[in-house]
């Protein structure tokens, strides 16, 4: 396959023939198309429409609406091609393919010139983690001369680009338009979190990656993925997409502690590549001398035992599940071929991870920790990390999404529960559903009396922050980074570190 982007325009069997036999066109071989679009309120004269069967609605329903808005061509599923076979008619180009969403990350990655075979392309997979470990390489890579670019959940940037990120890894168009972006503006190396959904949805699928990281596998997402068999056939999505990449040299590296990482280790002899390991686990071929580690307010400590015995890692920090996030990013970087000393000083030099673990101190002894755990896992390894810092009390204050998956709700305020003093259960993003009934659901799960109900956010947190004294610490769990609320279908302005600094404060 060859890329055809670089003139101002393309003919649809032109792209048709760089997308390797994946889509057939029908009619109007010559038409020429100067963009791609899968939201036909996007296309503009000239414009190729790609009609994707969403979730809310089906694209091919707004194939007049494209058309009408200058498309000059469009790409339909096979079996619908016959409702609109009167478009050649009005010289419209039709494109058919048995898969549209496979088509249009192939059709994409062509258009653009194929990205991400210029650069060097780490994806990061993974229940928790993925975003620690996507700042700890930029901050390695930036400071070994590399010209980073990061996708991710907090935001996607570059060359001192900030753009706010809607999807945590966007539909395949948006990809490979980040990515060509990135390449013209300098970029040589593109971290990139590759959430279960871009894997299932196949946005990823025409990524070469040089890398691929697994970091867990907890409960999430089962209202989209509906079993853990789903999800986990999501995730190892990703090293099948590394087997099919051109790139010399790739390998992948994964949790060793993780039973899911566990299974993906026993089958590594099926992938085309070397498969490298990382944790507390006897074998794993990057892990650190349990006695050295140390997690303070102030950051994480630990020496490695393998492959370098006595590298000093010193993170600014806290949190002892960064360990793993650290020793992924380690392994990751060696492998490429930076040295020791360059890895631990791009860890030592990145001060946080926006909404992991942020650290805010009180002048009356206690401190506030905002989160982004979600999760169950996640949150009980928070919880467990501030218990390591021997506090006084644990004051939680948390709350789960509305619209999501229901079956985690008792089960993070069993966990909020059983390693706080004191929980207070509030809202997080409501979104479509009542906030009351998100709350009785977490309530399920609570057996004691060591919490309270306030759904309200910011008075809940106000109220954390009025019982916390020395030594206490509080966290506020769920948002993180978020600046947001979602409420009904508005979206407003929240941000959990602002309220508490401005609590602190008064």
């Amino acid at each position: 396959m060859t890329a055809v982007k670089g003139t101002s325009a393309v003919t649809i069997a032109t792209l048709a023939d760089a997308a390797g036999g994946m889509v057939e066109c029908a009619s109007g071989a010559g038409t020429e198309i100067s963009s791609i679009e899968y939201d036909s309120r996007a296309v503009r004269s000239g414009g190729l429409f790609v009609a994707i069967r969403g979730f809310a609605s089906d694209g091919h329903e707004h194939i007049a609406s494209a058309v009408d808005r200058g498309a000059s061509a469009v790409l339909v599923a096979r079996d619908r091609a016959s409702e609109f076979s009167n478009l050649a008619e009005r010289g419209i180009g039709i494109l058919v393919a048995d898969d549209v969403r496979t088509a249009l990350s192939r059709l994409s990655a062509a258009f653009y010139g194929f990205p991400s075979r210029s650069m060097t392309v780490i994806g990061i997979t993974g229940t928790n983690g993925k975003t620690s470990i996507t700042y700890m390489l930029e901050s390695i890579l930036g400071l070994c001369g590399y010209r980073p670019g990061v996708i991710g959940t907090v935001n996607y940037r570059w060359s001192g680009r900030i753009i706010p990120a809607p999807h945590t890894t966007p539909e395949s168009r948006d990809l490979q338009e980040i990515l060509a972006r990135m390449k013209s503006e300098g970029v040589d190396a593109a971290v990139m979190e590759v959430s279960s959904h871009a894997l299932e949805l196949r946005r990823a699928e025409d990524i070469d990656f040089d890398v691929a990281v697994f970091t867990n596998l907890t409960r999430d997402h089962l209202d989209f993925h509906h079993n853990f068999d789903h999800y986990f056939s999501a995730k190892k999505r990703i090293f099948d997409i590394l087997n099919a990449s051109a790139k010399k040299g790739r390998f992948a590296a994964v949790n060793a502690d993780d039973p899911y990482g566990r299974d993906i280790l026993l089958m590594k002899q099926q992938y085309a590549y070397p498969v490298f390991s990382f944790g507390m686990a006897d074998d794993a071929d990057y892990a650190p001398d349990p006695s050295s580690i140390t997690n303070t307010l102030d950051g994480l400590c630990y020496r490695l035992a393998r492959p370098e015995p006595g590298i000093e890692a010193a993170l600014r920090i806290p949190g002892s599940f960064q360990l793993y996030n650290s020793l992924a990013a380690i392994a990751v970087a060696h492998r490429l071929g930076i040295p020791f000393a360059d890895i631990v000083a791009g860890l030592g030099a990145l001060a946080s991870v926006p909404g992991r673990f942020d650290v805010i101190k009180s002048d009356k002894g206690f401190a506030v920790i905002v989160d982004y755990a979600h999760t169950v896992d996640a949150l009980e390894k928070l919880l467990r990390s501030v218990r390591e810092l021997s506090p006084k009390r644990l004051i939680t204050v948390f709350g789960c999404g509305g619209d999501r998956d229901t079956t985690k709700r008792p089960l993070m305020g069993k966990a909020a529960e059983d390693l706080s003093d004191i929980v207070i259960v509030t809202s997080d993003n409501p979104r479509t559903e009542d906030p009351d009934r998100i709350i009785r659901d977490i309530l399920a799960g609570m057996k004691g009396a060591n919490h309270q109900v306030i759904p309200d956010r910011e008075e809940a947190i106000a109220a954390a922050i009025q019982k916390a004294s020395e030594g206490d610490i509080v966290v506020i769990a769920g948002k993180g980074h978020e600046d947001y609320q979602i409420i009904g279908t508005k979206k407003i302005h929240f941000d959990d570190r602002e309220v508490a600094a401005r609590l602190l404060r008064g």
